[in-house]
């Protein structure tokens, strides 16, 4: 029989549960409570015994639908198959199957290789925040894209060799040889946790190519004019980053001790500038003597960035100009492949050692490490005068390469952001 929709729509609750009957043994049950409750009666195969077999709420499941899926229940107990159990154990199954997609889900070469990365970098506080993003990186770019879905336990060594090989291929072996420590790296955090039994990056030691050692290009002391001449007429490069170059020359700094130089770092009644032991490369404080030279180029430079906090910054707000940002300047002035910002630093070493200079002097004006450590302190200390002299002689030298006459030529640095 077809009840009139608006019957079962309207049917008021009352103190007892009674029913609303559509034919073929089933019905809407209406309760106390208010809730309408789609049912039907059926024996069940085993013991013959009268029972219902709940369908579902009324009007999240029509009447019609009702009748359907009353009829699909009735073919299970044809066929000697109990509804309510056969549904309890097909929810069982989905809810087993939904457990396990969740448990390979977090067992994925991904999820474990982002877990071991934040382990890493917020539990251990490993990296720097640029480098834990170039790790990220070149997970994200070479390694997941290959084998980021697969449970971890089916990356065995050879799929592994495929995806280190393919980095090496495009001539990267450096790179290939970084990404393989990582693999490693991600292994182990996995074997600890007895995700998998055994690391198998380890097994690709032997299978790559060692990366070829190149010196940093650098400018041989012919070559320095040129270079500053097309330092000083280029009228794209930003001021920021053209003071930075040359700053970054005059001083022997490291690119990522230009960038991150702050203006409380620098002393202008002493001349000096104070690079904190954090930021240096061998974890000790550097003095770095400051010459005329360097003196003018930070009052030109306070036009641009002196109201923020670092000198080298960027144009939107006060965070360090980009890693690359003086080492592109180079490339567009025609000098990829000839010359890097650290290779400012070997022109000068070369240069200063050349004319005389005491080579201790010129290794910790450049801040390389001391065997000794109380002795490479007392060193730093005892050269800070030496390196003044040194450095000083060094800025004349530039300048004086710079012009025939040894004149200093004041530098076109662009418009101000003051």
């Amino acid at each position: 029989m077809n009840v009139p929709d608006t019957k079962l729509r309207n049917a008021k609750p009352a103190k007892t549960a009674y029913q609303i009957q559509i034919g073929g043994n089933t019905f809407l049950e209406v309760l106390p409570s208010g809730a309408k409750v789609w049912r039907m009666r059926y024996l069940k195969p085993d013991t013959k015994k009268p029972t219902r077999y709940t369908i579902g709420k009324y009007p999240d499941i029509t009447q019609p639908q009702a009748r359907k899926l009353a009829q699909e229940a009735k073919q299970l107990v044809k066929r000697g198959i109990d509804p309510t159990t056969h549904r309890n154990e097909t929810a069982a199954n989905a809810e087993r199957e939904r457990r396990a997609a969740l448990r390979d889900s977090a067992s994925s070469f991904e999820s474990i290789a982002r877990a071991w990365h934040k382990h890493r970098n917020e539990t251990l506080k490993k990296w720097k925040p640029g480098h834990a993003q170039k790790i990220l990186e070149s997970l994200e770019a070479d390694v997941f894209p290959r084998v980021g879905e697969l449970h971890i336990s089916e990356v065995t060594a050879p799929i592994l060799l495929e995806v280190v090989q393919a980095v090496v291929d495009r001539g990267a072996v450096e790179t290939a040889r970084k990404l393989n420590q990582r693999l490693v790296a991600i292994f182990r955090y996995a074997t600890t946790r007895r995700l998998v039994r055994h690391n198998e990056a380890d097994n690709l030691r032997d299978e790559l190519p060692t990366p070829k050692r190149t010196n940093n290009p650098h400018l041989k002391e012919k070559e320095i004019p040129a270079f500053l001449q097309a330092i000083e007429a280029d009228e794209t490069m930003g001021a920021v980053v053209k003071i930075g170059i040359l700053f970054t020359m005059h001083t022997l700094a490291r690119t990522n001790e230009t960038r991150f130089a702050k203006w409380s770092e620098f002393n202008f009644e002493t001349c000096e500038w104070l690079i904190p032991a954090e930021r240096m490369k061998m974890k000790l404080a550097h003095v770095v003597p400051l010459s005329p030279q360097v003196i003018a180029m930070l009052s030109e430079l306070r036009k641009f960035t002196g109201a923020g906090s670092y000198l080298f910054a960027t144009r939107s707000k006060d965070t360090p100009m980009s890693e690359n940002a003086m080492l592109y300047a180079l490339y567009r002035l025609g000098y990829r492949g000839k010359l890097t910002i650290h290779g400012l630093r070997g022109t000068a070493s070369t240069i200063l050692n050349e004319v005389g200079f005491r080579g201790e002097v010129v290794e910790t004006a450049l801040a390389h490490k001391e065997k000794n450590a109380i002795r490479g302190a007392y060193n730093h200390a005892i050269y800070l005068e030496e390196r003044r002299e040194m450095l000083g002689w060094y800025s004349n030298h530039l300048d004086a390469l710079r012009t025939s006459s040894g004149r200093v030529i004041a530098g076109r640095f662009g418009k101000s952001r003051a």
